[in-house]
């Protein structure tokens, strides 16, 4: 019997959950590293009988990792129903790699994003497989914390697959997403020139020019939304001059704006604040290079489930892509995450393995419904 709440499943196997998310956060898969802990999984879920498959992704040395019940049928080799998450994680000191229980905490760098859910998500599918229900699979990304190329690469086979609901895993505080603000982010890159500071008149100060600008990116208004929100603004990285008594010649600014409208509108007002700058600072040579841009996406909501807005980033900017409904749910909070202090509760998990279930028996319904109408 699928539980209908998390309560109604009090036996989950959270052992085997520790047991697995340890395994996977002892291996440092920073973003661009993540060949070893996907072999570790290949082999972890082809020891507890998925059939697994490496998808390559382009240009790049990594790879992704799918894996089904079998391919002796189509219903089991295309499964209408995928849990995906990622396995890279951001830079740590090296002890985060070394995982602990503490209490009703797993600590370490991934416990919550997203290690920790991945190994929810084996256990919840392999329960679900176990009892029969082989219409599920697994999806193990690279790079989300980059660029997404994981899930960039992932979207044509998934869409070749027929696959109909795409349940993302990211650390939503056990809330099931229903809205995803957007993203404009990049990187303005200054060019001035150098001089004795003794004769400002004689250079063209390029860290100056990077205070202004960002005064006038923090008057925009970049807008809010119903649903939303208001959009918000992070200039996340300044970097500038070689010292302290020389006309700086260059400089960079990193920003972020998560975004409630289209992400495109958040760049004429960039533009127009650096046009309106420069005219203060003859002589200086600025460049806009976008990084991210994503429009605010709106997921599949479902009955019964305690909803939120997710104002990170995440894969499923690019998933939409596939003619998959998307959902996203996870346990722990993304204010733990890239923190030396990353952590997760296990009654958090034990809880999450109880609720994927009830998304994929939801989902079955839906399924079920839906050929019963026709």
């Amino acid at each position: 019997m699928i539980p209908r709440s998390p309560e109604e499943h009090l036996d989950y196997p959270m052992d085997r959950i520790v047991e697995v998310a340890k395994g996977l956060i002892s291996f440092p898969s920073v973003t661009g590293a993540e060949n070893p802990v996907m072999e570790h999984v290949d082999r972890l879920l082809k020891e507890m009988g998925w059939h697994t498959e490496r998808w390559p992704i382009k240009d790049d040395a990594r790879c992704n990792l799918f894996a089904v019940s079998s391919i002796n049928n189509p219903r089991t080799k295309n499964p209408k129903v995928v849990f995906t998450t990622h396995l890279d994680v951001v830079p740590a000191p090296e002890k985060l790699f070394t995982p602990e229980v503490v209490g009703d905490l797993l600590r370490g760098r991934g416990a919550c994003d997203t290690k920790g859910i991945a190994a929810v998500m084996i256990q919840a599918a392999d329960s679900l497989r176990r009892e029969g229900h082989d219409d599920i699979g697994l999806l193990f990304v690279v790079g989300e914390e980059i660029d997404s190329v994981g899930a960039r690469a992932a979207v044509a086979e998934l869409k070749a697959r027929g696959v109909k609901y795409i349940v993302n895993g990211e650390p939503t505080e056990g809330k099931l997403v229903v809205a995803q603000k957007g993203v404009f982010a990049g990187t303005i890159a200054i060019r001035g020139r150098a001089c004795h500071s003794g004769y400002p008149n004689l250079g063209v100060d390029a860290n100056g020019f990077l205070i202004e600008l960002g005064h006038e990116l923090r008057q925009i208004d970049f807008g809010s939304d119903p649903m939303f929100g208001a959009a918000t603004l992070n200039l996340g990285m300044l970097r500038g001059g070689s010292a302290g008594n020389v006309i700086s010649s260059s400089a960079e600014l990193g920003f972020w704006v998560r975004t409630v409208t289209t992400a495109e509108a958040s760049r004429e007002p960039i533009e127009r604040a650096i046009s309106e700058t420069t005219k203060r600072f003859p002589g200086i040579n600025c460049e806009l290079r976008t990084r991210v841009v994503s429009d605010p996406i709106e997921l599949l909501p479902l009955p019964g489930f305690e909803t939120t807005i997710f104002c990170g980033g995440s894969d499923i900017s690019y998933y939409g892509d596939s003619n998959a409904r998307i959902l996203m749910f996870g346990p722990g909070s993304l204010l733990n995450a890239h923190t030396n202090d990353e952590h997760i509760k296990l009654s958090e998990l034990g809880e999450a393995y109880a609720t994927y279930r009830k998304i994929f028996s939801t989902l079955a319904a839906y399924e079920d419904g839906a050929r019963a109408r026709s």
